[in-house]
């Protein structure tokens, strides 16, 4: 006993001679003008060329007239130690990129990396010693 599948069924668009599909796509490519009816709930007509002029309250709302006050000068430190610190904070990093693009060694990069945390740790444990009595702000911000 032999099973045989059953024949397939024709797919109605293979049933269709060519021409009918020529007929069908020629039907599409024909509605495709750009003339669209969207129905009577939109208008189909083009924007206004010209666009308003912009209303006369908006110049209430800037005010030219203000200027901010000058901002005062930075402090330079005085010391000498601080300087120092500064001069490591900032220029540590940069020994350390250089001591690395250029093969200087291990040591030049490590005097740097040295120089950055010492820096840094000066500058910041000396921080309470430079904000006057009445101006501590906690750790927030003044509004």
């Amino acid at each position: 006993m032999t099973i045989t599948p059953p024949d397939p069924e024709p797919d109605p668009e293979d049933a269709q001679e060519p021409e009918g599909k020529d007929a069908a796509w020629e039907s599409i490519v024909a509605d495709l003008s750009g003339q669209i009816d969207l129905g009577p709930h939109f208008r189909n007509e083009p924007p206004p060329q010209e666009l308003l002029p912009p209303p006369d309250y908006i110049d209430e709302y800037f005010d030219e007239g203000y200027e901010p006050p000058e901002a005062p000068p930075l402090r330079v430190p005085t010391d000498a130690i601080a300087r120092f610190a500064w001069a490591g904070a900032l220029g540590g990093p940069i020994v350390m990129l250089l001591g690395y693009l250029f093969g200087l060694g291990g040591v030049i990069s490590t005097a740097g990396l040295v120089a950055t945390i010492g820096g840094f740790a000066f500058l910041i444990s000396r921080r309470d010693e430079h904000i006057p009595p009445g101006e501590d702000f906690g750790d927030g911000a003044v509004v």
